[in-house]
């Protein structure tokens, strides 16, 4: 696909970014009462038990009423409360499904040997046929190795997608060719932190008690790595220190084996499932782990996809820029609905690449490269909230 690139803001995004402004404004409001401590929302806790009897830590977040679950996939070294800010928004407009992965967070390790995408992507099958009721359209949303996890099991399930699920959201993920990154570094260095990286784990997974025995030293050590690596510019410190907390506390050997596994991971093919599905494609321009060149790649793939490219956000975009995520969250959510109600197919609109967000050299890419401040205004439909503009 030839990615053609416009700024036709959608209304509805809009009005989901201007509830996430006034949710937000809200939650500072009540900061002080503690009320949304990151990481301190909770939900009915499950336990599934997968097929090879690792057990999984899931909380579901109920909405009977609701025609929607929402399942959500956290990234590498991260867990389910990566979530917050989307948990936070949507509860009640969805069922939301949040759970960690093996390793991560509250679940239990598995072999190391079992530490693969695939592995991942029968995890996948098991939290959604254990917790989602039947008759609820599905939509699978997938940070980073998250994003990974649902090529997995679209490798494994086609079957799944078009049938129980009905949106996919892959936010700052990869379909492949991520051995050899250079994580941001230029030149020279880059090309010596991507032949160490690998070793530099390997020595880690050998002296894995040792690191383990010495947490302090170990997220003092990880926080700057975590600062550069994860987030872009202008980050909130407490963000900062949230993630690396998880990062930190995450085993080494789980850490190690996922990180082989990404290095391995290769789901291009896998993505024709999602040709049955609404589908959003989220990235950080900043982001140094999984740089919007591999959202592009997915984009190119999938015709009828909306690439969000949110400039100045890193890796984490969920934190970093939480009101635009939800609107695009929100706005999968409408499309899923509208493409049932009118039983047509994906993407009523034409597919395009945005640019959302603010500050000095925020833009939206419209026709053949022409750059506009944020906040302008273009095409059929436009909205910008807060100063900051969404489009898609």
């Amino acid at each position: 696909m030839r990615v053609r690139r416009g700024h036709v803001a959608l209304a509805g995004v809009a009005a989901g970014v201007a509830l996430g402004v006034a949710r937000r404004r809200a939650r500072r409001a009540g900061a002080a009462d503690g009320e949304s401590r990151l990481g301190g929302l909770s939900g009915r806790p499950v336990t599934v038990t997968t097929d090879d009897g690792v057990q999984l830590a899931v909380d579901v977040d109920g909405a009977p009423e609701s025609d929607l679950a929402i399942v959500f996939a956290h990234g590498w070294v991260l867990n389910r409360h990566s979530w917050h800010f989307q948990r936070e928004a949507l509860r009640g407009e969805a069922e939301l499904v949040l759970y960690d992965h093996r390793g991560h967070g509250g679940s239990a390790p598995g072999a190391y040997e079992d530490c693969s995408i695939e592995r991942l992507g029968d995890d996948l099958a098991a939290v959604i046929e254990e917790t989602v009721p039947e008759g609820k359209r599905i939509i699978l949303v997938g940070h980073s190795m998250g994003g990974m996890t649902i090529m997995g099991l679209a490798a494994s399930r086609p079957e799944l997608f078009g049938e129980r699920v009905a949106g996919v959201a892959l936010l700052g993920t990869s379909c492949g060719e991520l051995a050899g990154s250079t994580f941001g570094f230029p030149g020279v260095l880059g090309r010596g932190v991507s032949a160490m990286t690998p070793r530099m784990f390997e020595l880690m997974r050998a002296r894995a008690r040792l690191v383990e025995r010495t947490p302090r030293v170990r997220s003092r050590t990880s926080l700057p790595v975590t600062r550069y690596t994860s987030f872009g510019p202008g980050a909130d410190r407490r963000h900062v220190r949230f993630v690396n907390e998880m990062v930190s506390t995450t085993p080494v050997e789980v850490m190690v084996g996922f990180f082989h596994a990404l290095m391995a991971h290769d789901k291009r093919a896998a993505l024709k499932a999602f040709d049955t599905v609404e589908t959003a494609i989220v990235v950080g321009e900043r982001d140094r782990l999984t740089p919007p060149r591999h959202s592009r790649v997915i984009a190119e793939a999938l015709p009828n996809a909306r690439l969000h490219v949110i400039p100045r956000a890193g890796h984490m975009i969920g934190l970093e820029r939480p009101e635009l995520v939800n609107g695009v969250l929100r706005d999968l959510m409408a499309r899923v609905r509208e493409r049932a109600a009118a039983n047509t197919g994906p993407g009523s609109q034409a597919p395009g690449e945005t640019r959302t967000g603010t500050g000095a050299g925020a833009g939206t890419e419209t026709g053949a490269g022409t750059e506009t401040g944020a906040g302008t205004e273009t095409g059929a439909r436009a909205g910008a909230v807060g100063g900051e503009a969404l489009s898609a």
